[in-house]
């Protein structure tokens, strides 16, 4: 795929589409750890119109503000978010980045989401807030993950997507899942494990289907991804 001049990333669309398309309507399926990425998927999970790309941090902003400001290794139940509320102009200026208005397909990863720029972040919050506290930075890194997604469905998801799935370590945080409602209206945001099973094994089945397809010699990518 990359030696092709694609991305090497996201690699679970080709099981998003086998294993969790909706039979009639189009679903987007979120995953939410370190980095983001979402899968669009067409009624029936039909190849030739599957998409999906890295929308940016999933929850590695949210984690590393929570240890800087609170010394704990993440928001448990997203009590510290709810505890404060979003800088927006920190937010606004976070996403001003290149990477958010860069067309599909696309991937990111820590590299650019890396300690030095997740401190940029911090400094412009208490920047914009100078009486900040810690609920406001870890709401405002919430603000960020959400919003970013939901800048991704009006730039690049003309599809008429109805529901999302959200799985990853982010969806078990109430915080951010209420964050995505508000800001994609009109699409349905559930849990995976509420639709399927246990959404921290979704990516383990995944990569059982890769190697099986390698096994049997038979390719595990999407072309159209």
């Amino acid at each position: 795929d990359v030696a092709a001049g694609g991305q090497g990333a996201p690699l679970v669309p080709i099981a998003d589409a086998t294993l969790f398309a909706h039979a009639t309507s189009w679903r987007a399926l979120q995953n939410l750890g370190g980095i983001g990425n979402v899968t669009i998927l067409p009624p029936g999970g039909d190849f030739r119109s599957v998409r999906a790309f890295d929308t940016g941090p999933g929850v590695v902003v949210i984690d590393a503000v929570t240890r800087i400001v609170a010394d704990v290794p993440f928001d448990r139940d997203g009590r510290l978010a709810r505890s404060g509320s979003p800088i927006d102009a920190a937010v606004i200026e976070a996403l001003a980045h290149p990477y958010f208005s860069a067309p599909p397909p696309k991937s990111t990863g820590r590299e650019l989401f890396s300690p030095e720029w997740i401190q940029g972040f911090i400094t412009s919050c208490r920047r914009h807030r100078p009486d900040w506290t810690p609920g406001d930075l870890v709401s405002s890194a919430v603000a960020l993950t959400a919003r970013s997604i939901a800048d991704a469905f009006r730039r690049f998801i003309p599809e008429p997507v109805t529901e999302l799935l959200v799985s990853g370590g982010g969806a078990e945080n109430p915080a951010l899942l209420d964050a995505l409602s508000a800001e994609l209206r009109g699409v349905t945001v559930q849990r995976f494990a509420d639709v399927y099973f246990d959404g921290e094994a979704k990516e383990a089945i995944a990569f059982a289907l890769l190697g099986k397809l390698f096994l049997e010699n038979r390719p595990g990518n999407v072309v159209t991804v």
